[in-house]
């Protein structure tokens, strides 16, 4: 147990934001308080063109040692969202025996999401931030493998990979009548990483025998997002949008579907793959950041190349077309998951990073 100690966890905007990295924030910080921490959560103002600067230097009062009065922190845990509002405080700070010890928090660098002149502004801005930092706690071995490339050295980065039993699991695969369309579901935001205008222009080849699902916020990327529902819009009743749905709701949903489709251009874990999996569903995704570490090309999922709609839709075709196939993908997705974190795990292991004398 970690009692009475102190620790400030920083994030961008609010905490209960419906996005995975927020998710995994929220339930860390939570596993930090049943173990004994004081948790404070710093929330960043991201509005406004001064707020790097204003944060910044909210940042710098936060890590400043502290020598005439106790620490009002012991740990100071950053989301590596953060990065434009707390680089430079990172890199200004004061290393002393009295200030905090700063744990930087990355899901995946930003600019692995970018190219060209802003994907390198982004990695400069998170490069410094990385550095900076006394640790780097990474989701996945892939982006362990980034943060080394990013200057930080291996032995101060702990791989915690998130949990997959927040929306409870299965013990078989999702009842479906045989002959029935097979149920596909699309779990996430409707933004261009996630790539759901792919998955439509896939569908179409599997219409005829599948529904599709579409849950996640739309409120990401409006222009995108009113493209997504302009398309999903043409196949009618085939294709059903909930917008951002509590942990209930998709629970059910889960419950309700046989395959989990997320041709993601990039991941830095993917947390719906791993409930997905705990549902028994099979998968078709895409050989993208950690997504293979997650879910296996071959058993529980086919993997294709991300932003290549034809092997998209092979993929679905194959999966739709042989009900054999599919049985055999939601057993293996159930044994999968078998070998994933709980979110107990990842409590535990996040804890034995941010304060390594509780290993």
């Amino acid at each position: 147990m970690l009692d009475g100690a102190r620790v400030a966890f920083v994030v961008d905007g609010p905490l209960d934001q419906p996005t995975g990295g927020y998710l995994y924030d929220r339930i860390v910080a939570s596993g930090l308080r049943t173990r004994g921490c004081h948790v404070d959560v710093v929330n960043l103002d991201v509005r406004g063109p001064l707020a790097p600067l204003r944060e910044n230097a909210r940042l710098l009062g936060l890590l400043a040692p502290r020598v005439s009065s106790p620490r009002v922190h012991d740990v100071v845990i950053i989301d590596e969202l953060c990065h434009p509002r707390a680089a430079f405080a990172a890199a200004l700070r004061a290393r002393s025996p009295a200030s905090p010890r700063l744990v930087t928090l990355l899901h995946h660098l930003a600019a692995s999401e970018r190219a060209g002149a802003s994907a390198n502004l982004r990695l400069a801005l998170e490069r410094v931030l990385l550095t900076a930092s006394d640790h780097v706690v990474v989701t996945s071995e892939t982006t362990a493998r980034v943060a080394t490339t990013a200057g930080v050295p291996r032995h101060r980065i702990s791989v915690v990979p998130p949990g997959r039993d927040r929306l409870g699991a299965r013990a078989t695969p999702p009842a479906r009548a045989r002959g029935a369309p097979v149920r596909l579901l699309f779990l996430g935001a409707l933004t261009p990483r996630k790539d759901p205008l792919a998955l439509l222009e896939a569908f179409a080849a599997v219409a005829a025998r599948a529904v599709l699902t579409l849950a996640g916020p739309a409120d990401r990327d409006a222009w995108y997002a009113a493209r997504v529902l302009a398309a999903a819009s043409r196949f009618g009743s085939r294709v059903r949008v909930t917008g951002a749905l509590p942990d209930e709701a998709l629970a059910r949903e889960l419950g309700a579907h046989d395959v989990l489709v997320l041709p993601s251009r990039y991941e830095g874990y993917g947390i719906a793959l791993a409930e997905a999996v705990s549902h028994g569903l099979a998968i078709v995704s895409c050989r993208a950041g950690a997504i293979p570490e997650v879910v296996r090309h071959g058993e529980e999922a086919l993997l294709v190349s991300p932003g290549d709609p034809r092997a998209l839709e092979d993929a679905l075709v194959r999966v739709v077309n042989d009900e054999q196939r599919l049985d055999a993908m939601q057993h293996a997705a159930l044994r999968r998951a078998g070998t994933l974190p709980t979110w107990a795990d990842t409590q535990d292991a996040f804890c034995r990073a941010v304060f390594p004398a509780a290993r």
